[in-house]
């Protein structure tokens, strides 16, 4: 009788606890709830790290480009901030008869500047023969620096290489054009000239002969004032013709060719020369810095704008004492877009609408940024192509200008 007891206290404790077992269990709906919301969670984090990837490849690509922008944009500040024209006073002579030889008798009647140096800045398609269309836009700037860049393979010549102060040429401007011919060999080379396609890209080129191809002494070009200009333009060793325009390889180019692309994806180049200051009580004849360039073409050879009530010479024999100095960099994406033959479109509207803007030193914040009431005509056109970019802007004042002369 106890023993029966006994049996039937255990087999109800044993039906409580499979009761307890079976109501901690999952059910089927509860399963696949839960295998729904790991499902969307899961979606979720994807899309998120999607996200996350792609901004940090684009924030990466544009702080990539933007530094070589950055380098490039620098480099060329630094040798502007060296231009110099070496300017100084001569007599200006009248003549007033002529001796039994022929040779004329001249006396002195006043003083003028003189040099044999020149500056010039303004748009490229002014500035530069041969650079006509949109495929130059923004301006081109020439000039003489003593940065004492000589060559290196002149064996059995004189040596230069210690004369760090030599003379040498330098000029710069932006252009439309593909990376042909300053590939590495072997990329011109079968079979990677046809895996790694040609790259159309808007580039800041730099033109920077070596002080033994200076040729701002020439005869040819000092002796005729309407060929100035020639010494950067030379049909041999000029700005445009000095780039490399064959299928020669790096090493023969590199003696020969002086115009080299230093970065990539440069959409515009502007620079402004502007005086130190406004105060028309000290003699400057305008009230506007950009007077001595209204626009934008600044050429030291020609007699410019007046600076004084008594300067019958105006800017002639002079530099600019201030330059305003602003480049419009995209980045890489944009650079990519841009160049792709499904956008000629957009490319074609937005050389155009480049070419078009910087013209006139008065609509210079109108042009560009704008104002946060009245956006840019750049900012304004670039945005509406869905396009990135950076502005960089500095002022340098040319140590060499000489204003008091």
């Amino acid at each position: 009788m106890k023993h029966n007891l006994r049996m039937v206290k255990i087999s109800g404790v044993s039906g409580i606890g499979s009761r307890r077992q079976r109501q901690a269990a999952f059910t089927l709906v509860e399963l696949l709830v839960s295998i729904t919301f790991l499902v969307i969670l899961m979606l979720v984090v994807t899309q998120v790290i999607g996200i996350v990837q792609r901004t940090w490849v684009r924030a990466n690509s544009r702080v990539s480009q933007f530094r070589e922008a950055r380098k490039a944009f620098d480099l060329l500040s630094q040798n502007l901030s060296q231009a110099t024209l070496n300017t100084y006073w001569t007599n200006d002579l009248q003549q007033l008869s002529s001796d039994a030889l022929g040779q004329a008798i001249q006396t002195p009647t006043s003083y003028k500047r003189q040099s044999e140096l020149h500056f010039i800045c303004g748009p490229t398609t002014q500035v530069l023969s041969g650079a006509t269309g949109t495929n130059y836009p923004g301006h081109a700037v020439f000039f003489q620096a003593p940065l004492g860049v000589v060559r290196t393979d002149n064996k059995g010549s004189v040596n230069t290489a210690n004369l760090s102060n030599l003379l040498c040429g330098r000029g710069y401007f932006v252009e439309w054009g593909s990376d042909q011919f300053y590939r590495p060999d072997f990329l011109r080379q079968a079979p990677y000239d046809q895996i790694v396609p040609v790259r159309n890209r808007l580039r800041l080129m730099e033109w920077s002969p070596t002080a033994e191809m200076n040729d701002i002494y020439s005869s040819a070009f000092r002796n005729n004032p309407n060929n100035i200009r020639q010494w950067y333009q030379d049909q041999t060793t000029g700005a445009l013709t000095g780039e490399v325009q064959s299928g020669d390889d790096s090493a023969a180019a590199a003696g020969r060719y002086f115009t080299r692309p230093i970065a990539e994806n440069i959409l515009a180049l502007i620079i402004s020369p502007q005086t130190e200051n406004t105060n028309t009580s000290s003699g400057v004849v305008s009230a506007n810095v950009y007077d001595i360039a209204k626009n934008y073409l600044y050429d030291s050879a020609l007699v410019g704008t007046a600076t004084s009530t008594t300067s019958a010479q105006g800017t002639q024999h002079l530099m600019p004492p201030m330059l305003k100095v602003t480049m419009v960099a995209l980045d890489e994406r944009s650079g990519e877009f841009l160049s792709s033959a499904d956008n000629a479109s957009t490319q074609s509207k937005v050389m155009q609408g480049i070419s078009s803007l910087f013209t006139s030193a008065s609509n210079y914040t109108a042009d560009l940024e704008g104002t946060p009431d009245s956006p840019g005509a750049l900012k304004t056109l670039l945005l509406g192509a869905k396009l990135n970019y950076r502005v960089f802007t500095t002022t340098i004042a040319l140590r060499q200008a000489r204003w008091s002369y």
